[in-house]
């Protein structure tokens, strides 16, 4: 995120929409938590462990930072 957002300045809505599928997912299988990896293709399967919380802590510092 940290690299799309600086080759595309002022354009952090869309990097909220990208994240949003993210941010929607924390409140799925182990609520408050990230999947460790998901599907590359839709409909982005979740897989892995349940709840990884660097996971967590980069979707939310990358939700802040776009706000």
């Amino acid at each position: 995120m940290d690299a799309w957002r600086k080759l595309n300045p002022g354009r952090e809505a869309e990097a909220r929409q990208v994240l949003s599928g993210l941010v929607a997912h924390l409140n799925d299988a182990c609520i408050g938590s990230v999947s460790e990896v998901f599907d590359a293709e839709a409909p982005f399967t979740p897989r892995g462990c349940m709840a990884q919380a660097w996971s967590v802590a980069e979707v939310l510092r990358c939700w802040v930072n776009t706000a």
